[in-house]
């Protein structure tokens, strides 16, 4: 049996983001995470924001996951536990958006999610997307679980992303298509269109990974200069070529 071990790494306007970890008995459960990777706010609101889902309802209807009202808040919690999580933490994500229904009523709903870094793709999984709380489920709301599906919805995904299942998509985060923020609109027709929208944030200071100073041991330059030569000739991915050049720039030893 497994539990869930929560750390809070960010708290703020009903939008809290939690380290988790997965322990059983006294033991963490090691899972190979890339952490901690500093991807800026604004670029992963841009990778938010080109999400879409279609609930399996009668509509099908194609909408974002992500609400514009929460979007940059989750980004920033997000981005922040991203950086401070360790090989085994995950980041757990649960931001609540605030409604009034006739002025008088206030209605919430929760958007969720589970993010990790792996391969040098960013794993989103999406639980809930702006799903109404019961008034029975406000003090104690439902978690993220890796591989389970609560609500019935598929994600859409697009350039920079593929499916990992229904509701999990795998991101090239450094993708050139992040560099501005857009949302999906169908036309009447059934036409896809996107239309940039605005954000709290118009600089991207991503951090690419740690860059190469002239303080390199030796042994770091040669491990680089072998780690581009398989690079370019397509013995690895662009994916195991970032992973494993910021391990050496870490001073970590790599596996051949």
């Amino acid at each position: 049996m497994t539990r869930s071990v929560r750390e809070l790494a960010f708290d703020e306007n009903y939008t809290k983001v939690y380290l988790r970890t997965q322990a059983r008995g006294f033991s963490t459960v090691e899972q190979g995470y890339e952490h901690p990777i500093h991807i800026a706010p604004v670029r992963l609101a841009h990778v938010l924001s080109r999400i879409d889902l279609r609930r399996q309802d009668k509509n099908q209807e194609r909408t974002p996951a992500v609400p514009l009202e929460t979007l940059f808040l989750i980004s920033k919690g997000a981005s922040k536990a991203l950086a401070a999580a360790n090989s085994n933490q995950a980041v757990a994500v649960q931001s609540i958006r605030r409604d009034k229904h006739w002025g008088v009523f206030e209605r919430q709903y929760l958007t969720s999610m589970l993010l990790h870094m792996k391969g040098g793709l960013l794993y989103v999984q999406i639980s809930r997307s702006d799903w109404e709380i019961p008034r029975d489920r406000k003090e104690r709301l439902p978690e993220t679980h890796e591989g389970k599906y609560p609500r019935k919805f598929r994600l859409v995904v697009e350039r920079g992303m593929a499916l990992a299942d229904q509701q999990t998509a795998a991101v090239d985060w450094r993708d050139p298509v992040f560099a501005k923020p857009s949302r999906t609109r169908v036309t009447p027709t059934g036409k896809v269109v996107r239309r940039t929208i605005l954000m709290e944030s118009l600089e991207d200071d991503t951090e690419y990974g740690p860059q190469v100073t002239g303080d390199l041991s030796p042994e770091q330059l040669r491990a680089l200069a072998d780690l581009e030569e398989r690079r370019r000739g397509g013995e690895i991915s662009e994916g195991d070529y970032n992973s494993r050049r910021s391990q050496i720039l870490r001073g970590g030893a790599v596996a051949p």
